[in-house]
């Protein structure tokens, strides 16, 4: 079971990288427009947009139970090194990088307004996950104790009180011109809701007409958002960004259809069959949050040599073949990173 745990883990953190970078390549959705470009981009944006989420369930699957193998003090040096100091010292090369390539500017530089670019991400919006990442970090300690079986249904009250105060409510109100008072429900924000489902369906086994249920509810999950955002953009001839919002009861559904999913599927046989390597995966898996702090800089030049050939990012070959053409060269690029003395030490 262990085995088969590790090997789904690593599958979801592969696919959900491929899904983030999906949505970048698809940045166009951003821009409304009634034509086929735009349409065909929401697609991608509403099917790929459980990367995130899953992403955090996978933090809670990983690191919910850590207190079974190391203490909290190792706990925070391992996602110091692993997280905190990649980020700043990336924060600080993209913003060099950019400053260099006209793509960002200081209307007057100090001391104090680095600091501020870097901690609020300014130089790169993509960077927005790691302050999240950094404060269920800091939550963990605490919500880690309910990481026994005791308190399961403790996890699972919480997960149904956010679903319905933050995930549902919250969405539908706006919807229909009503002012939800936000202090209804839980008084932590809605990311946690999936670190939470993250440690619990890791830990579940479901029976095959209960998982198809979660599916057939994912589905539905991105056809409620292709469909609200649509109609609502469309309605005002501009991107509505009322959908646009990791938490709410769409992005649940298709994630937690998405993590099911995955956990379901015998990878260990799927692995044996195509004369896979396990610990190859496993590698690759641990490439990702490199990736992603990478692929930004790679789709920057891509682009530029794409412009060549009058290859745009609306064109339909940068929204989907070269999804998979960054997601290799950044991968191919962190690989050779971590061979450099010192420089592996700043990439994940």
């Amino acid at each position: 079971m262990q085995k088969k745990r590790v090997l789904y883990f690593d599958v979801l953190n592969i696919l959900a990288c491929i899904a983030v970078i999906s949505l970048h390549h698809n940045g166009v959705v951003h821009t409304y427009s009634n034509s086929w470009t735009w349409k065909t981009a929401l697609l991608v944006e509403t099917g790929a947009y459980w990367a995130v989420p899953v992403f955090l369930m996978l933090s809670g699957a990983t690191l919910m139970n850590y207190r079974k193998n190391y203490d909290t003090v190792t706990f925070f040096k391992k996602r110091f090194s692993r997280a905190v100091i990649p980020f700043f010292c990336w924060s600080g090369i993209v913003l060099i990088w950019k400053l260099m390539t006209d793509q960002f500017s200081f209307d007057a530089i100090s001391i104090k307004a680095v600091i501020n670019t870097m901690l609020n991400y300014k130089m790169e919006n993509v960077y927005w996950y790691f302050p999240l990442l950094f404060s269920i970090y800091l939550f963990m300690p605490v919500i880690s104790r309910l990481a026994d079986r005791r308190y399961r249904n403790t996890l699972w009250y919480a997960v149904g009180v956010m679903f319905i105060c933050q995930s549902t409510i919250v969405p539908l109100t706006k919807l229909c011109g009503i002012q939800w008072n936000g202090n209804y429900g839980l008084p932590i924000n809605s990311y946690i809701i999936f670190v939470f489902l993250g440690y619990l369906l890791s830990t579940s086994d479901f029976k095959k007409t209960t998982r198809y249920k979660i599916y057939a509810a994912g589905i539905l999950g991105w056809i409620i958002r292709y469909a609200a955002i649509y109609v609502l953009s469309t309605h005002d001839g501009e991107k509505n960004k009322l959908f646009f919002n990791y938490g709410y009861f769409p992005s649940v559904m298709l994630a937690c259809a998405v993590f099911v999913l995955i956990k379901a599927i015998n990878w260990e046989k799927i692995y044996e069959r195509l004369h896979i390597n396990a610990g190859t995966a496993a590698k690759i898996s641990s490439y990702s949050l490199g990736i992603y702090l990478t692929h930004r800089i790679i789709m920057y030049y891509e682009l530029k040599v794409l412009g060549l050939f009058g290859i745009t990012n609306s064109s339909v070959i940068w929204r989907t073949l070269f999804i998979f053409v960054t997601y290799m060269i950044a991968m191919f690029f962190v690989a050779l990173l971590k061979k450099i003395p010192l420089v592996e030490r700043i990439v994940p």
